[in-house]
């Protein structure tokens, strides 16, 4: 209890530019709670997709294929989806339904990342002007009652440097998860290529055999 009033009191003596420096850190927090349950849970692919969608290929049941990819809800379910329904179509044509497939998949995969790279960008401004409000109200703290005042002059002070902290922090904190969200979004976006790779080289493959 004494610790959370603590850090209300800090807040407190941040000023007024804590208000959107903790709203700012707020929107990050839920947009990377967001991204990580949509990333591990919903988008990850299951472990064994490809070699079940391979093995059912294999068996010729190429419907139960498709299926399974549908019912997957990934981005490499939904595009070797794609793929398989365009099996028995032109190789450009099999790549060209992938390739829009993935297309789509992108900026689901993007979306709202930009709000972090946005506060990163904000915090540390905000953190700056909230160190120019403190040192101007120190400052006229000290043309008023002069240097007879010295605990209202370091407050001003105080002020300045809570402010400034703390846009810092936020900034580190979402340039960390900004940057670790982005690896994600890449191997995303490498298992798709690689998934639509071995889906090719496996229509190229049948193709040679029907010759």
């Amino acid at each position: 209890m004494h610790s959370i009033l603590a850090g209300f009191e800090l807040i407190l003596k941040g000023g007024f530019m804590m208000v959107p420096l903790l709203l700012s850190a707020l929107v990050a927090l839920t947009v990377v709670i967001e991204r990580f349950v949509l990333f591990y849970r919903d988008y990850k692919t299951p472990v064994g997709l490809k070699p079940q969608i391979f093995d059912l290929l294999g068996r010729g049941e190429k419907g139960a294929a498709i299926k399974l990819c549908h019912e997957s809800g990934t981005p490499v379910g939904a595009v070797m989806a794609a793929g398989l329904e365009h099996l028995a179509s032109p190789v450009q044509e099999m790549e060209l339904a992938m390739k829009n497939e993935a297309e789509e998949w992108i900026p689901v995969l993007e979306r709202r990342i930009e709000v972090l790279d946005t506060v990163i960008t904000a915090a540390p401004l905000m953190g700056l002007l909230g160190t120019i409000t403190g040192m101007m109200a120190s400052f006229r703290v000290l043309s008023e009652k002069g240097v007879n005042e010295p605990n209202a002059i370091t407050g001003g002070v105080a002020e300045a440097l809570i402010a400034t902290a703390t846009g810092l922090v936020i900034a580190l904190l979402c340039l960390v998860a900004y940057n670790y969200l982005s690896t994600v979004i890449k191997n995303f976006i490498y298992e798709i290529e690689s998934a639509a790779s071995k889906l090719i080289e496996l229509r190229m493959r049948l193709s040679r055999e029907s010759k």
